[in-house]
């Protein structure tokens, strides 16, 4: 009975700890790599030792993919924050220039393009 137990427990910590690896790989985008890591150690271990170098390399190349996203990300929000930096400056610029020329906050407003417009006629503000 206890023996059932100890094995019945030590699964599920097993697969609690799996569950949250994979759960942090994900986040990380580290899935593949840990998937390969997994299996290299396990089902193809009799593979990985006799062709470490190249079990290694694959790895290695996994991770170098997963870092590479990571750069991609790291430029796609660079740019999206400038771009939505500028966005901002301009519209700023926009209500002042009609707060200015003494046309109602209330009358106007923003299109997804970032214009400002009339709300009556649709037309861009001048």
């Amino acid at each position: 009975m206890s023996y059932t137990v100890f094995l019945s427990l030590g699964i599920s910590a097993v697969l609690l700890i799996l569950s949250l690896l994979f759960r942090l790989a994900g986040k990380f985008r580290l899935t593949l790599p840990l998937l390969y890591f997994l299996l290299a150690a396990t089902v193809l271990n009799p593979w990985a030792a006799a062709h470490e170098t190249l079990a290694f390399a694959i790895l290695y190349g996994l991770l170098a993919l997963s870092v590479i996203s990571w750069l991609f990300s790291l430029r796609n929000a660079i740019r999206d924050r400038k771009y939505y930096k500028a966005m901002e400056e301009d519209m700023s610029w926009q209500v002042r220039r009609a707060r200015n020329n003494g046309i109602s906050m209330d009358s106007v407003y923003f299109d997804s393009a970032g214009n400002m417009r009339y709300k009556d006629t649709k037309e861009i503000v001048d």
